[in-house]
Protein backbone atom coordinates (compact mmCIF):
# COMPACT_ATOMS: atom_id res chain seq x y z
CA UNK A 1 0.00 0.00 0.00
CA UNK A 2 1.44 3.39 -1.00
CA UNK A 3 1.69 6.38 1.33
CA UNK A 4 -1.16 8.09 -0.50
CA UNK A 5 -3.42 5.04 -0.19
CA UNK A 6 -2.55 4.62 3.48
CA UNK A 7 -3.19 8.29 4.18
CA UNK A 8 -6.54 8.10 2.38
CA UNK A 9 -7.45 5.04 4.44
CA UNK A 10 -6.47 6.85 7.65
CA UNK A 11 -8.69 9.78 6.76
CA UNK A 12 -11.68 7.63 5.73
CA UNK A 13 -11.40 4.88 8.34
CA UNK A 14 -8.91 5.66 11.12
CA UNK A 15 -9.17 2.27 12.79
CA UNK A 16 -8.38 0.38 9.59
CA UNK A 17 -5.64 2.87 8.76
CA UNK A 18 -4.05 2.49 12.18
CA UNK A 19 -4.21 -1.29 11.86
CA UNK A 20 -2.42 -1.04 8.52
CA UNK A 21 0.23 1.29 10.02
CA UNK A 22 0.78 -1.22 12.83
CA UNK A 23 1.27 -4.05 10.34
CA UNK A 24 3.51 -2.04 8.03
CA UNK A 25 5.60 0.04 10.46
CA UNK A 26 5.57 -1.52 13.94
CA UNK A 27 8.93 -3.29 13.47
CA UNK A 28 10.49 -0.01 12.33
CA UNK A 29 9.03 1.83 15.33
CA UNK A 30 10.37 -0.82 17.72
CA UNK A 31 13.80 -0.67 16.03
CA UNK A 32 13.94 3.11 16.50
CA UNK A 33 12.78 2.84 20.11
CA UNK A 34 15.26 0.06 20.92
CA UNK A 35 18.06 2.31 19.70
CA UNK A 36 16.95 5.08 22.04
CA UNK A 37 15.53 3.23 25.06
CA UNK A 38 17.70 0.12 25.01
CA UNK A 39 16.26 -3.07 26.49
CA UNK A 40 13.48 -1.42 28.49
CA UNK A 41 10.69 -3.52 26.99
CA UNK A 42 7.89 -2.13 29.14
CA UNK A 43 8.88 1.43 28.25
CA UNK A 44 9.10 0.49 24.57
CA UNK A 45 5.59 -0.97 24.72
CA UNK A 46 4.23 2.19 26.37
CA UNK A 47 6.17 4.35 23.92
CA UNK A 48 4.69 2.37 21.01
CA UNK A 49 1.18 3.02 22.35
CA UNK A 50 1.97 6.72 22.77
CA UNK A 51 3.24 6.80 19.19
CA UNK A 52 0.01 5.31 17.87
CA UNK A 53 -1.99 7.83 19.90
CA UNK A 54 0.02 10.74 18.49
CA UNK A 55 -0.45 9.40 14.96
CA UNK A 56 -4.21 9.05 15.61
CA UNK A 57 -4.45 12.66 16.81
CA UNK A 58 -2.24 14.18 14.09
CA UNK A 59 -3.60 12.57 10.92
CA UNK A 60 -5.10 15.86 9.70
CA UNK A 61 -1.84 17.77 10.23
CA UNK A 62 0.27 15.68 7.83
CA UNK A 63 1.18 17.24 4.47
CA UNK A 64 2.41 14.63 1.99
CA UNK A 65 4.03 17.33 -0.16
CA UNK A 66 6.53 18.08 2.64
CA UNK A 67 7.69 14.54 3.47
CA UNK A 68 6.82 10.92 2.95
CA UNK A 69 4.37 9.33 5.37
CA UNK A 70 7.09 6.92 6.49
CA UNK A 71 9.44 9.78 7.39
CA UNK A 72 6.64 11.55 9.27
CA UNK A 73 5.84 8.40 11.24
CA UNK A 74 9.52 7.76 12.03
CA UNK A 75 9.92 11.29 13.40
CA UNK A 76 6.86 10.79 15.62
CA UNK A 77 8.28 7.47 16.90
CA UNK A 78 11.74 8.97 17.45
CA UNK A 79 10.44 12.04 19.29
CA UNK A 80 8.12 9.93 21.42
CA UNK A 81 11.03 7.67 22.41
CA UNK A 82 13.22 10.66 23.26
CA UNK A 83 10.43 12.11 25.41
CA UNK A 84 10.04 8.74 27.16
CA UNK A 85 13.82 8.65 27.79
CA UNK A 86 13.71 12.11 29.39
CA UNK A 87 10.78 10.98 31.56
CA UNK A 88 12.70 7.87 32.63
CA UNK A 89 15.74 9.99 33.54
CA UNK A 90 13.61 12.33 35.67
CA UNK A 91 11.87 9.41 37.36
CA UNK A 92 15.18 7.69 38.16
CA UNK A 93 16.60 10.91 39.61
CA UNK A 94 13.66 11.15 42.02
CA UNK A 95 14.07 7.55 43.19
CA UNK A 96 17.28 8.11 45.15
CA UNK A 97 16.87 6.48 48.58
CA UNK A 98 17.18 8.65 51.71
CA UNK A 99 20.38 6.97 52.87
CA UNK A 100 22.14 8.10 49.68
CA UNK A 101 21.19 11.74 50.14
CA UNK A 102 24.69 12.66 51.36
CA UNK A 103 26.23 11.15 48.25
CA UNK A 104 23.69 12.91 46.06
CA UNK A 105 24.66 16.30 47.55
CA UNK A 106 28.22 15.85 46.35
CA UNK A 107 27.20 14.66 42.90
CA UNK A 108 27.98 17.09 40.11
CA UNK A 109 25.39 17.14 37.34
CA UNK A 110 27.53 17.50 34.23
CA UNK A 111 24.47 18.11 32.05
CA UNK A 112 24.02 21.43 33.88
CA UNK A 113 27.71 22.30 33.79
CA UNK A 114 28.01 25.38 31.58
CA UNK A 115 31.48 24.47 30.34
CA UNK A 116 30.35 20.97 29.34
CA UNK A 117 27.32 22.41 27.56
CA UNK A 118 29.49 24.86 25.63
CA UNK A 119 31.92 22.11 24.62
CA UNK A 120 29.02 19.90 23.56
CA UNK A 121 27.56 22.73 21.46
CA UNK A 122 30.95 23.37 19.85
CA UNK A 123 31.24 19.67 18.99
CA UNK A 124 27.75 19.74 17.51
CA UNK A 125 28.56 22.87 15.47
CA UNK A 126 31.81 21.35 14.14
CA UNK A 127 30.08 18.13 13.15
CA UNK A 128 27.20 20.05 11.59
CA UNK A 129 29.67 22.13 9.56
CA UNK A 130 31.45 18.99 8.36
CA UNK A 131 28.15 17.42 7.27
CA UNK A 132 27.08 20.61 5.45
CA UNK A 133 30.42 20.52 3.61
CA UNK A 134 29.66 17.10 2.08
CA UNK A 135 28.21 16.88 -1.40
CA UNK A 136 24.44 16.35 -1.48
CA UNK A 137 24.53 12.57 -2.04
CA UNK A 138 27.02 11.97 0.79
CA UNK A 139 25.07 14.29 3.08
CA UNK A 140 21.86 12.39 2.32
CA UNK A 141 23.59 9.08 3.09
CA UNK A 142 24.84 10.33 6.45
CA UNK A 143 21.49 11.83 7.44
CA UNK A 144 19.50 8.76 6.39
CA UNK A 145 21.81 6.37 8.25
CA UNK A 146 22.72 8.26 11.41
CA UNK A 147 19.79 10.62 11.97
CA UNK A 148 16.85 8.59 10.66
CA UNK A 149 18.55 5.27 11.54
CA UNK A 150 17.54 3.75 8.21
CA UNK A 151 18.94 0.32 7.42
CA UNK A 152 21.42 -0.02 4.57
CA UNK A 153 18.95 -1.95 2.44
CA UNK A 154 16.38 0.84 2.66
CA UNK A 155 18.95 3.54 1.87
CA UNK A 156 20.20 1.56 -1.12
CA UNK A 157 16.69 1.17 -2.49
CA UNK A 158 15.77 4.82 -2.00
CA UNK A 159 19.00 6.15 -3.52
CA UNK A 160 19.37 3.63 -6.35
CA UNK A 161 22.60 2.14 -5.03
CA UNK A 162 23.82 -1.33 -4.08
CA UNK A 163 23.93 -2.16 -0.38
CA UNK A 164 27.66 -2.82 -0.55
CA UNK A 165 28.19 0.57 -2.19
CA UNK A 166 26.22 2.27 0.59
CA UNK A 167 28.24 0.49 3.30
CA UNK A 168 31.55 1.26 1.61
CA UNK A 169 30.68 4.89 1.05
CA UNK A 170 29.47 5.34 4.64
CA UNK A 171 32.65 3.74 5.95
CA UNK A 172 34.80 6.12 3.90
CA UNK A 173 32.65 9.06 4.95
CA UNK A 174 33.08 8.19 8.63
CA UNK A 175 36.86 8.07 8.23
CA UNK A 176 36.89 11.33 6.27
CA UNK A 177 34.57 13.09 8.74
CA UNK A 178 36.61 11.84 11.72
CA UNK A 179 39.80 13.13 10.11
CA UNK A 180 38.21 16.55 9.48
CA UNK A 181 36.76 16.65 13.00
CA UNK A 182 40.14 15.89 14.60
CA UNK A 183 41.86 18.43 12.37
CA UNK A 184 39.77 21.32 13.70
Amino acid sequence: MTDEELLALLICDREAGMAEIAVKYEKLFVHIMLGILGGRHQDIEECLNDTYLKIWKSVGEFDISKASLKTYLKVIARNTALTRLRDISRREEKEIPDDLSEIAKDYVDHSRNVEAQILKQEDYDRLSCIIRGLDSKDRELVIRRYFYLQPTKEIAGAMGMKESAVDTRLSRLRVRMKREYEKE
